[in-house]
């Protein structure tokens, strides 16, 4: 359970939207760093159109981040403006700048890029462009929990709803495999799979649907993650 985990989650991000005029990619989805031993990252933003596009780029606390697990204001990016020419290419640097009393656990910051209004053609801008990109840190023991409350297999119209609040009570995001198995007379008649990410000490609430023509009496779910050595089984009459 203790076990360190390479993998990111991926994690979906609003932003971004068309602009009139201009638009630009980063290469990087996402970015993470051992906060043990912090090294400065870098990300290409590319330009692919036939106008020059001004960006800005800072921090921002993710929505699902507490207060105290905040990065952004232990990073440093330069430039924090860039003017991107047509059909081309700029790097950005992120280097980290880690307090030393910081304790153990993952901390997250959103690597926001923001299109700039260019000079002299307010009057044409209807939409800018922005991009958020997630910056994970981790350091020391990563320490895996999960508590569950509630959990249930409600009747639909249309099937079954796996129900219940799930919360990670570890120090650090990560995801678990959800395997659903109905049965009938001791008769395996479905099975589902489904993956889901958990952010530091956040509460999910967990609503997984699975479609069903026949009546099912027993259900096994089974929550597991191998490469933490997490599994967590749970079984419904119906």
């Amino acid at each position: 359970m203790k076990k360190y985990a390479i993998a990111i989650i991926a994690i979906s991000l609003a932003v971004s939207s068309a602009s009139s005029f201009a638009a630009f990619s980063v290469t990087r989805t996402s970015m993470s760093v051992d906060l043990d031993r912090p090294v400065t990252k870098e990300t290409t933003l590319i330009n692919p159109g036939k106008n020059s596009v001004r960006v800005r780029v800072d921090f921002e606390k993710p929505s699902w981040a507490k207060d105290e697990y905040y990065l952004g204001d232990q990073l440093v990016v330069y430039p924090k403006v860039v003017v991107i020419p047509p059909k081309g290419k700029v790097k950005v640097k992120i280097a980290p700048r880690i307090k030393k009393d910081l304790q153990d656990g993952e901390y997250v910051a959103l690597l926001v890029f923001k299109e700039m209004v260019p000079r002299g053609k307010q009057s044409q801008v209807t939409m800018l462009m922005n991009l958020g990109v997630p910056y994970y840190g981790r350091k020391g023991k990563l320490e895996t929990g999960v508590d569950f409350d509630e959990l249930r297999m409600e009747k639909t119209v249309t099937g079954y709803d796996l129900l219940g609040a799930v919360k990670n009570t570890g120090n650090y995001s990560f995801s678990l495999e959800i395997d659903v198995k109905f049965y009938s007379d001791k008769k395996l008649i479905k099975e589902q799979s489904f993956k889901q990410g958990f952010f530091r000490e956040n509460l999910f609430e967990l609503k997984k649907s699975t479609d069903m023509d026949v009546k099912a009496d027993y259900v096994q779910v089974v929550f597991a993650n191998e490469q933490l050595n997490f599994s967590k089984a749970f079984s419904f009459e119906l």
